[in-house]
């Protein structure tokens, strides 16, 4: 259920993302690309120091911390008027995504039983697939009602919630 809280709030603001980067930012394809260049650099940079911390403080506790970074992501680029400003959110983004997107698998795995793991993991692979079903509709449909800058600090929240909730009862 804490995983299913948190992509759905993931999947709430990702297609809200592009409405703000044009509407709000007023961003060329360009920049665009060169955000999403920073982001998925930073991204493997994190990936490849990530085993010392989950060595540290265990894949439970870099997910649960990884969420609550990525939290920050939609509510900075909230606050963000610049594209330089978009360039730092996408680092910061990618550092934090870079922690979510190497921990998760093995946090999951880590918490199915070896002798059911395919159902557990099915169900998760449906809980995932209706997260990004239910985010990717509502998500735009709810910032278009009550504006891209609030729906994103909105949706930033509860993705922090979502990790303080991996971190107590995941």
């Amino acid at each position: 259920l804490v995983m299913m809280f948190f992509h759905i709030t993931q999947y709430l603001a990702v297609p809200v993302f592009p409405l703000y980067f044009i509407r709000a930012l007023n961003l060329s394809d360009n920049n665009i690309g060169i955000g999403t260049a920073l982001f998925y650099l930073t991204v493997l940079l994190v990936s490849t120091r990530l085993n010392f911390l989950v060595k540290r403080i265990g894949h439970k506790n870099v997910t649960g911390w990884g969420v609550i970074g990525l939290a920050m992501y939609p509510c900075l680029l909230a606050l963000s008027t610049t594209v330089w400003q978009y360039y730092g959110v996408s680092i910061i983004g990618g550092l934090a995504w870079g922690l979510v997107g190497g921990a998760n698998i093995n946090y999951i795995l880590e918490k199915c039983p070896p002798e059911d793991r395919p159902s557990h993991l099915a169900w998760y692979n449906i809980v995932l697939n209706a997260s990004v079903l239910i985010g990717s509709l509502l998500g735009p449909v709810i910032a278009e009602n009550i504006g891209l800058s609030i729906a994103l600090i909105i949706y930033g929240i509860g993705r922090g919630i979502a990790g303080f909730a991996i971190l107590k009862w995941g």
